[in-house]
C-alpha cells in the first residue's frame, strides 16, 4: 500500500476569513455594511471567539474591513485603496533587499508606458499639476534634498495623469526606495540635474501636445540614461 500524503486541514479562522472575503468580493457585502458582531459570528459559525477574532484581523490587514474596538464598536466593510497596495508592495521591496539596479529596470519598463498613457488620458488639472511641479523642479536644481523630493513628485504626477491605478500604485511603491537609495547622491551631479530638467521639459511638452509616441520616447531616453549612469557607477564601485 502506498503511503498516504499528509492531510492539511485549514485553520478555522482562515475558512471564516475566506468565506467573508468572498461575500465582500462577490458583492453580497458592500462598503459601509456592518458585519455581524463577534458574538453573532461565534453563534452562527460554531467557532471559538479567538478564531473569529483572528478571521476579522486577517480581513482588516487586507483592508477589506475596518474594526472599532469597544462596546459600541464593530466591523464595517471597506474597500482597500491604492495606499494599501502601495504599502504592501513597498514593504516587499524594502524587506527583500531589492537592488537599486532592479528598481531602475522596473522604471525603464514602466515609466515610458505611463508617459504614453499620460499624453493620452491627462486632464487639465493633471496637466497643471505636472506644470507646477516642473516649475518647482527648475527652482530646486541647486538644492539637492528638495530637488530629489520634487523630482519624485513630478514622476508620480505623470503616473497619476496616466489614469491607470494599478501601474500608478506600482510606481508609487518603488519611487521612495529609489529616492532613498544610498547611491542617489553620488550620481546626482550639477550637470545631471540640469540635463534632467531639460528631459522633463521634453516629456512635459509631449504630454501637453498629447503626442503619445513623443512622450514614450522622451521618458524612455530619460530613465534609460539615468539607469546607465547608475550601472556605470556600480561597476566603478562608486555605489553598491
Amino acid at each position: 500500500m502506498e503511503k498516504l500524503a499528509p492531510i492539511i486541514v485549514p485553520k478555522a479562522s482562515d475558512v471564516l476569513a475566506n468565506r467573508l472575503r468572498n461575500m465582500i468580493l462577490g458583492g453580497q457585502l458592500t462598503t459601509g455594511d456592518p458585519l455581524p458582531t463577534e458574538r453573532e459570528l461565534v453563534a452562527e459559525t460554531g467557532l471559538s471567539r479567538s478564531s473569529v477574532r483572528e478571521a476579522l484581523r486577517i480581513l482588516e490587514i487586507e483592508g477589506l474591513i475596518n474594526t472599532r474596538p469597544g462596546r459600541t464598536g464593530g466591523s464595517v466593510v471597506t474597500l482597500p485603496g491604492r495606499a494599501s497596495i502601495v504599502r504592501s508592495m513597498e514593504l516587499f521591496v524594502r524587506t527583500h533587499g531589492v537592488r537599486l539596479e532592479a528598481l531602475l529596470e522596473c522604471r525603464i519598463g514602466l515609466e515610458p508606458f505611463l508617459a504614453r498613457l499620460a499624453a493620452r488620458n491627462r486632464t487639465q488639472s493633471a496637466l497643471q499639476e505636472i506644470r507646477d511641479l516642473h516649475k518647482a523642479f527648475i527652482a530646486s536644481v541647486d538644492d539637492v534634498p528638495r530637488y530629489k523630493r520634487v523630482n519624485l513628485e513630478w514622476h508620480l504626477a505623470v503616473a497619476r495623469a496616466s489614469g491607470n491605478e494599478p501601474l500608478t500604485a506600482f510606481m508609487e511603491a518603488i519611487a521612495e526606495p529609489i529616492m532613498d537609495a544610498a547611491g542617489y547622491q553620488q550620481v546626482t551631479t550639477d550637470e545631471i540635474r540640469r540635463k534632467t530638467v531639460r528631459a522633463h521639459e521634453r516629456i512635459l511638452r509631449a504630454i501637453e501636445a498629447q503626442d503619445e509616441d513623443a512622450a514614450f520616447a522622451a521618458m524612455e531616453r530619460h530613465v534609460s540614461a539615468y539607469g546607465k549612469i547608475v550601472r556605470e557607477a556600480m561597476r566603478a564601485g562608486t555605489i553598491k
